[in-house]
């Protein structure tokens, strides 16, 4: 049976990091290229109606909800939908993108032209897969939350006095169990985008019969990975909050009673003008630090591939 290190697969990205950084800088750019421009975009597309709803939120008194508050608010939400769909095709084509550079750094390092970066048909494929993943994990997890439910009202119900204690008991041991098995596919199915990449063709169970034998050590490499994200994450959170606090300190028009209302009763192009450069330096560090999660996240599942298919 294949095997591969659990250390050396979890800590590839780290190795891509060292071994390329320049291609790193370079998923910044295009990462604050491919995210923060279309943000910009809606911000001023947006703008108007997100600002009538500060302002609406800030006047609101303790108490019952204003009834036309209520209303646009749900006008608001319904006009969303639409962004909210092309916002989220749009960040997992460039989730495919991300993702098959980092295979591409640890697969074939050689094609380096470009910080790894391409726009073809193994992008759009991981594109596909990844919006799969997403619309099957929703599918599963309704289906499961829907019989743990059932399962709960019915143990609630034949539990007499207990009833309560029984339904609690139920959803508790219900959700566990999904949990465990949730986590055990979705690792059985981790080498989806390795093979996807490789084969450059849509494949998602092929996966199972690759990690067959391989479930603690992916699940050693997923903890790993978690732990680095995690960890990351808590660094990038600090200097962000830092970013923020020197900004809105800098910033005369938020200081004194009502003068954040003030500031957002501007019109969207006078406040975008006031906060862009701290808007471009927040924007700097998240996309710098957002390349360093790409690379840490992806590597280890090529790494792996690398090791299961070379000894297949």
């Amino acid at each position: 049976m294949a095997r591969f290190s659990v250390t050396e697969a979890a800590t590839a990205g780290f190795g891509v990091i060292g071994r390329k950084p320049l291609a790193v800088v370079g998923w910044a750019l295009a990462l604050a290229v491919g995210m923060v421009i279309p943000a910009i975009l809606a911000f001023l597309a947006l703008g108007p109606q997100f600002q009538q709803f500060v302002q609406m939120a800030l006047t609101q008194k303790e108490g019952a909800p204003d009834p036309e508050f209520m209303r646009q608010m749900m006008q608001a939400q319904s006009g969303m939908t639409a962004v909210n769909l092309l916002f989220w095709l749009w960040s997992s084509f460039i989730k495919g993108v991300f993702c098959a550079a980092v295979f591409r750094a640890v697969l074939t390092p050689n094609q380096s032209s470009w910080a790894y970066l391409r726009i073809g048909s193994r992008e759009l494929w991981l594109t596909l897969l990844l919006l799969v993943e997403q619309v099957l994990m929703m599918i599963v997890v309704f289906v499961v939350a829907l019989v743990i439910a059932v399962l709960a009202a019915v143990a609630g119900v034949s539990g007499g006095e207990n009833g309560a204690m029984a339904a609690v008991g139920t959803a508790f041991a219900g959700a566990a169990v999904a949990a465990v098995v949730l986590v055990w596919v979705a690792l059985r199915l981790s080498m989806a985008a390795p093979i996807t990449f490789v084969d450059n063709q849509f494949r998602l169970f092929e996966s199972w019969a690759l990690t067959k034998g391989q479930g603690w050590r992916l699940l050693g490499v997923a903890l790993l990975v978690v732990v680095f994200v995690i960890g990351v994450e808590i660094l990038v959170a600090a200097v962000l909050l830092g970013t923020v606090f020197a900004a809105g300190g800098s910033l005369a028009a938020l200081h004194g009673d009502g003068g954040f209302e003030a500031f957002m009763a501007r019109p969207p192009l006078d406040i975008l003008r006031d906060v862009w450069p701290w808007a471009a330096v927040i924007g700097v560090i998240a996309a710098l630090f957002s390349a360093v999660v790409q690379a840490i996240f992806y590597a280890p599942w090529a790494a792996v591939h690398r090791a299961l298919t070379k000894e297949a």
